[in-house]
């Protein structure tokens, strides 16, 4: 249940996964990691399925984390858009 007391703590906010330093750091490093495994298709004949399946993992993270980050930027991005609309619609009357 929510308290209505005005001086209940409150809890601190959470940065927006798009202005987290962590998220692109993880793609980085997941998309160097998959170039890496998959680099190593040449390297050893017998590690050629073991190394696929290793680059396909982290070529799946980066993605996954892509799409995580892009996603954040769009829905931050589009609060931004709709709070500039809202408040140009409450700005001072036109005349019109």
């Amino acid at each position: 249940m929510i308290s209505k007391n005005p001086h209940a703590p409150r809890l601190p906010r959470v940065p927006h996964p798009a202005d987290s330093p962590a998220l692109p750091i993880y793609m980085v490093i997941f998309f160097f990691l998959g170039v890496v495994a998959f680099c190593a298709h040449g390297l050893a004949d017998g590690a050629i399925v073991i190394a696929s399946i290793v680059s396909g993992v982290f070529f799946t993270c980066f993605l996954i984390l892509f799409a995580i980050y892009w996603t954040g930027y769009l829905l931050k991005r589009h609060a931004i858009w709709q709070a500039e609309r809202q408040a140009e619609s409450d700005g001072p009357s036109t005349g019109q």
